[in-house]
């Protein structure tokens, strides 16, 4: 029985060394090895939930739209053609933390300040399903997040010739 226990425990350790590893297509790449775990700081390792279960959403704030949000999507560029967003204006982003939504209304509020100051197109990134985990996984699924934001760049820049430096 000793040795069983003691093989079980070597075999989990060795698992817990190698590292896993999870991708998805548009995306990349994501494991669990350092310095995503095994830290002071992140002594848990984890890998992060899928882009369906995080389910990112592009809320778009304009000057024109100040109090209701267009849900805007790299998986469908139509929706981005169709919204308020103008190539012809910089952008801003913005992101909430942990156990907390893009809804929150300090994101509009901090939208509006923009637009006194600057006319911009003003993305709230929700991540309202993934942030709501412990804390190990949310701070994982924030790299899915962070990979969906890069993404949507990108595709800002190829669909619609805009420059990520705006």
């Amino acid at each position: 029985m000793k040795m069983q226990l003691m093989w079980a425990l070597s075999l989990c350790f060795l698992t817990a060394v190698q590292g896993a590893q999870v991708c998805y297509d548009r995306l990349g790449c994501f494991s669990d090895t350092y310095p995503y775990a095994g830290t002071l700081q992140r002594p848990i390792a984890k890998l992060p939930w899928s882009p369906e279960q995080i389910n990112v959403q592009f809320m778009l704030y304009t000057r024109t739209n100040q109090d209701s949000y267009q849900i805007v999507s790299a998986t469908d560029p139509s929706t981005i053609s169709l919204s308020n967003f103008s190539t012809d204006r910089k952008t801003r982003f913005i992101a909430h933390g942990f156990i907390s939504s893009g809804t929150e209304p300090w994101i509009t509020d901090m939208c509006k300040a923009f637009f006194q100051v600057e006319d911009v197109n003003c993305i709230a990134v929700d991540w309202n399903a993934g942030s709501h985990a412990l804390y190990s996984q949310a701070s994982n699924n924030l790299r899915v997040v962070g990979a969906e934001l890069a993404y949507f760049v990108k595709i800002l820049q190829s669909n619609f010739a805009y420059s990520p430096a705006n």
